[in-house]
């Protein structure tokens, strides 16, 4: 059975992933960038980089701008190469300029590069002492904009900038645009040191964001001690990446597993709905007494997993994730043995951020979590797995926000026990020990948690890796309640209430002081730490 490892989900599937990786590479160099607007005809009769000197862009994009020279525009070309520029210096913003040539047929090529906000301060008060030169829209045809939107930023020009005008306005192309495209606001320097101008940047969001596992994140629990994971992404281009991870986690299961992970994601195969990812685990267990005596013949030593997923995206707020997960577990008792839980996996994921005014923000994430593992995936363990998660969140500002959790699952079957649902960690159940309410796990789960924070907040989460909402740092208060057991056996609810500082949402800094409610003498747990 030892030799399994080699043959299974170990080197085989180290061998896979590179494979695969190697293959892909290629489509990194056709990634889509955005339009630049311009639809022009002609012979490029000059092509130069401004704004930038020319020693500190790398040889490569200047030579590819060069060859511009003597050849019909293109502008799928010309986006590439911002691409390129753009991936090259990410302080700078890069267009594309059109400029007439000495004949009627030819035009001459600039690539402008800007510094963000290359002479003002981030100081809005600082800002507000220029005057608008022009309002100017990048990245999105700006005719395409409500005709309303359109005369707002008109009254911003010749005028001292006004900040609270401004942002009402990256608001509203925010809203019209959402879900495909975000608004980033920019002030750069204009004709004359008196005038500034006011750019709205439109971009893209990611249909289908980088997803590695585990998430970095350190975090302490004083029954529990210190948990952590960095990944170490490795950008290959056009939505590519490959990661590179250690973990020391007792936080997210009834097991502590040391190890560390690898893998390779694509946001965009061959379009910006589908994605694909393959991941490798591979992680040594340790357990507490508790567990082992709960659950002996469940213990293992060593856990290695292989999963492939391909992810088709409807929109930027809605994905679809199917896949397999192929595990190989060394067992321990009654005696070493090697053991398969080999799975199909689905994942279906909602998440929305909306404004109902300028003051108030909802958002809502959802994700429904199916794994099935049966003979014919060649599986030992034989189970079906179901788990639902919702989390909606209301922020007004200068009022605080309100936070309502839910999760639920259920299991039949033969699971093995990193598979099986827990309450009581840092972010569940907060107050209570997951080794006092159940060592080894249970079969059924409910949990549901209501909080309420004090921080002045601005507005919401997060779509696909782009801040929609800034949460700062402030108190405050929460109720929990859930339940964990197993199908047939006894089943007690448990309650916790708490107070804490940080972030108003579960994935940012924070300090949490859970009271478990109960009968008896009363220990509240510390929490505290980072997600990312």
């Amino acid at each position: 059975m030892a030799g399994q490892l080699h043959n299974g989900p170990g080197m085989r599937a180290i061998s896979v992933l590179f494979l695969i990786t190697v293959l892909l590479l290629p489509g990194s160099l056709f990634a889509e960038t955005p339009q630049a607007g311009i639809n022009a005809r002609g012979t490029v009769e000059s092509a130069e980089i401004s704004g930038i000197g020319e020693d500190e862009i790398s040889q490569d994009i200047r030579d590819a701008v060069s060859r511009l020279a003597g050849q019909p525009f293109d502008q799928k070309t010309a986006d590439d190469l911002v691409a390129r520029i753009q991936a090259e210096k990410p302080e700078y913003t890069a267009t594309t300029r059109l400029l007439p040539g000495d004949q009627a047929d030819r035009v001459k090529v600039t690539f402008l590069l800007e510094k963000i906000n290359p002479d003002f301060t981030e100081d809005e008060n600082v800002n507000s002492r220029y005057l608008v030169e022009r309002v100017e829209i990048q990245g999105y045809d700006e005719s395409k904009l409500s005709q309303p939107i359109r005369e707002e930023m008109k009254t911003l020009v010749g005028q001292k900038l006004d900040q609270d005008k401004a942002r009402q306005i990256l608001r509203r192309i925010d809203d019209e645009l959402r879900p495909r495209y975000y608004v980033l606001r920019r002030v750069v320097k204009g004709s004359d040191r008196q005038y500034i101008v006011v750019v709205f940047d439109v971009r893209k969001i990611r249909w289908i964001p980088y997803v590695s596992k585990p998430t970095p994140r350190l975090l302490y629990h004083s029954k529990q001690n210190f948990s952590g994971a960095v990944t170490v992404p490795i950008p290959l281009g056009g939505g590519n990446r490959l990661f590179f991870g250690m973990v020391n986690d007792q936080d997210q299961l009834i097991e502590r597993y040391a190890g560390f992970n690898l893998g390779f994601e694509s946001t965009s195969v061959g379009t910006d709905r589908l994605g694909l990812a393959l991941r490798y685990a591979r992680y040594h267990d340790r357990w507490q007494p508790s567990t082992v005596l709960a659950d002996p013949n469940g213990i293992y030593r060593e856990r290695n997993n292989f999963e492939p997923t391909v992810t088709f995206a409807f929109d930027p707020r809605v994905r679809f994730t199917a896949g397999i997960s192929l595990t190989e577990l060394e067992m321990q008792y009654p005696e070493i043995h090697r053991a398969e839980s080999n799975a199909a996996t689905a994942t279906l994921q909602f998440q929305n951020t909306w404004r109902t005014n300028d003051r108030q923000v909802h958002s809502l994430r959802t994700n429904y979590d199916f794994r099935s593992a049966n003979h014919s995936l060649n599986s030992d363990f034989i189970y079906t797995r179901n788990f639902a998660e919702a989390q909606y969140l209301y922020s007004r500002s200068r009022r605080g926000n309100l936070i309502l959790s839910f999760q639920g699952g259920h299991i039949t079957g033969n699971a093995p026990l990193f598979e099986r649902f827990n309450l009581g960690d840092s972010s569940t159940l907060r107050g209570w020990n997951k080794f006092d309410v159940a060592p080894a796990g249970g079969n059924r789960m409910i949990y549901g948690s209501i909080q309420y924070g004090f921080a002045n907040t601005q507005g919401g989460l997060e779509i696909n890796e782009r801040p929609r909402v800034d949460f700062p740092i402030g108190f405050h208060v929460f109720y929990d309640t859930g339940v964990v057991g197993d199908r047939g056996g006894p089943m007690k609810a448990r309650h916790s209430i708490g107070v804490g500082f940080g972030s108003a949402t579960f994935s940012r800094f924070f300090v949490d002081v859970g009271f478990p409610i109960r009968s008896g003498k009363v220990t509240p747990l510390f929490m505290l730490g980072f997600r990312l």
